[in-house]
């Protein structure tokens, strides 16, 4: 396996990942270098979700000058496809063969959940940039998961509670159709219906669906009894379904995780997007000196605005080098590595970030946001803002 300078520029990783291969890092002797594998979706219906984790990551790596601790640090990986079984195989060559001592992703909840198991028996340190699934820091959580990104519940209870105390106490949930759809909608009911709300009517559309026509002929038929849509439909299907939602002129109010109106995809939905109500737990305007910075910076390397899943990315690989720092470099005591990451101080554009003892989960800021036009351009305003949100669940039982 070939491995790559790490000033690789983000193009070249991009191109390398899409044909199966990444690396960076110069390859020193293998005992010497800090080994990363990567397990994120380059491709396919999530391809945009694992760039931007990688585009985070190197900025993070290359502002450490590459190396933490004396060590290099050296990542490599493949393209998962979005598919569990690749991303098994893909896992277990990582651990085996490559001798990876952390493990990058997944962007899927359905990958995390496959990858669980051989991660937690290898005792290799999985650092979840993204996948939300709820299990994985709940009842299937191990000392060897540190989720960077957040819950599926933790996005979307609290807007649920916000949709019935500020929008109206009817609604309907359209979820993309596999584990995290199901989840997300299960947190969104939870929470609007602990305010008094109630859901009306389901729609469970196929992952990848890219006509949702028949969706909104069943919403029309009761839209009076409506205030709000809520949805998750991630990835490339996110901008068909906003810009139909808008097309078919349905009056309650658009609204989800604020990927469903993501940054990424504001040029493709156009005005369409204006007034999606969102939750998340990075907005790009955040008036912050941290933010501020953190964004001219990313901006000057990449030629672009970052996103929430770049602050993943970035996130995980500055909470990784300052575990590293904290052990000296030594990371064959894995209780001293989680307790060092578990202490970490982490000045994240996001604001609050913290790793929750109990769970491995992330506690964050979760803000509410609604897309506004200025001037030409499109942007999250926040509505409110829910502090250092934990999530609730104690099923968690630690067994290293």
């Amino acid at each position: 396996m070939k491995f790559f300078a790490s000033t690789t520029p983000s193009a070249c990783l991009h191109a390398v990942a899409a044909a199966s291969l990444l690396a960076f890092g110069t390859a020193a002797t293998a005992a010497e270098d800090i080994k990363v594998g990567t397990v994120l979706s380059f491709s396919q219906v999530m391809g945009v979700y694992g760039n931007a984790i990688m585009d985070g990551f190197k900025m993070a790596v290359d502002e450490a000058g590459g190396s933490v601790a004396g060590r290099k640090i050296v990542v490599v990986g493949e393209d998962d496809k979005n598919d569990p079984k690749v991303a098994l195989q893909l896992v277990r060559r990582l651990i085996k063969d490559e001798k990876v001592d952390f493990l990058l992703g997944p962007v899927g909840s359905h990958i995390v959940q496959a990858i669980r198991e051989d991660a937690h028996k290898s005792k290799t340190f999985l650092l979840v940039a993204n996948a939300g699934n709820d299990e994985v820091t709940r009842e299937l959580c191990s000392p060897y998961i540190i989720r960077t990104s957040f819950s599926n519940w933790q996005w979307n209870y609290p807007l649920g509670e916000y949709a019935a105390e500020k929008v109206g106490k009817r609604a309907a949930v359209v979820g993309a159709n596999f584990v995290a759809g199901k989840q997300m909608a299960g947190a969104f009911r939870a929470g609007f219906e602990a305010k008094g709300g109630k859901v009306v009517e389901e729609a469970w559309p196929a992952m990848g669906t890219a006509d949702f026509s028949t969706v909104f002929t069943g919403l029309r038929r009761i839209e009076g009894e409506l205030d709000a849509v809520w949805s998750f439909i991630p990835g490339s299907g996110t901008v068909n379904y906003t810009n139909q939602y808008a097309q078919a002129k349905l009056k309650p109010v658009n609204m989800g995780p604020q990927s469903n109106a993501d940054d990424f995809f504001f040029k493709a939905m156009g005005d369409n997007a204006v007034g999606v109500i969102g939750s998340g737990h990075y907005v790009v305007t955040m008036d912050s000196p941290r933010n501020k910075a953190f964004v001219e910076a990313f901006r000057k390397r990449y030629n672009r605005l970052p996103a929430a899943v770049d602050v993943q990315g970035y996130d995980s690989g500055r909470l990784m080098i300052e575990a590293v720092k904290r052990v000296k470099g030594n990371l064959s005591d894995k209780q001293a590595v989680r307790k060092a990451m578990l202490d970490a101080e982490i000045d994240s554009p996001r604001g609050y970030f913290k790793i929750d003892p109990a769970s491995g989960n992330v506690i964050q800021n979760i803000y509410i946001t609604k897309v506004v036009k200025r001037g030409d351009t499109l942007a999250h305003e926040v509505l409110h803002t829910v502090q250092k949100v934990q999530d609730r669940d104690t099923s968690c039982k630690l067994a290293w």
